[in-house]
């Protein structure tokens, strides 16, 4: 009588080489994306109105990280590269935080005099033309005019100032409502990241939801995205090209 054949049982050197493929290819793709995310493309979210109408708060953005720093390297033979140029929409570290990202306009280029006169801006002493520019607040601050409990004598009069070589300035569509050059100094280039590229999702946060920090706070606003998802996206600047 024959024995019975019983299925050969597997080995355990296969189920570890198994293992060991997932590993290798999670950390292959951690690598990857890893790559990616610094030097090529990264994702941002825009949380305060200070670019609108052009770039609004709640916007998650895609931005090209290579192509400015590609033209500042000059390096890389014929692979893309950008200059920066006057009204060029550019991701950047804060000065006085590098941890955070802004995202301004370029309006003063390095060697140039920039002067704000009542509200308009100044170039070498000739007025810019700034069809992307809104002033929200009809009042005109002169240097001495008290604002907030303070006193902000720069808003709608600054400078002259010139802009030191490697050097720009950056200010915020939303003038009135615009945290940037005229406060926190010129932009050296090495902490330019990049250029946004294009709106991929944006959501209609409110206008004080990054100050929500706590844990509470933060769990009541991811639920919200979640329930509201449909309503408050705004479905038609998904794909929208930032100019």
């Amino acid at each position: 009588m024959k024995k019975k054949e019983t299925a050969p049982q597997a080995q355990p050197e296969q189920a570890y080489g198994t293992l060991r493929e997932y590993f290798v290819a999670t950390v292959y793709c951690t690598i990857i994306a890893l790559f990616v995310t610094t030097y090529v493309v990264h994702p941002m979210t825009v949380p305060t109105p200070s670019m609108e109408p052009t770039i609004l708060v709640g916007d998650r953005l895609l931005i090209d990280k290579f192509t400015y720093r590609n033209g500042f390297l000059s390096d890389l033979g014929i692979s893309p590269a950008h200059e920066i140029k006057r009204g060029d929409i550019v991701v950047f570290k804060y000065p006085e935080d590098p941890n955070v990202l802004y995202v301004k306009r370029a309006i003063g280029l390095p060697g140039e005099t920039l002067e704000v006169r009542d509200k308009t801006v100044y170039i070498n002493g000739l007025p810019l033309d700034e069809p992307y520019k809104v002033h929200r607040d009809p009042r005109v601050f002169r240097r001495s005019i008290a604002f907030g409990g303070g006193f902000d004598n720069q808003r709608d009069n600054f400078g002259p100032v010139s802009i030191p070589e490697g050097s720009y300035f950056m200010m915020g569509d939303n003038r009135d409502d615009s945290a940037d050059s005229r406060y926190f100094g010129f932009l050296p280039k090495e902490y330019i990241v990049g250029r946004p590229l294009v709106v991929f999702w944006s959501y209609e946060d409110a206008s004080d939801a990054y100050r929500r920090t706590s844990l509470p706070e933060m769990l009541k606003l991811y639920a919200e995205r979640v329930v509201f998802f449909i309503t408050k996206t705004r479905w038609n600047r998904m794909g929208h090209f930032v100019r």
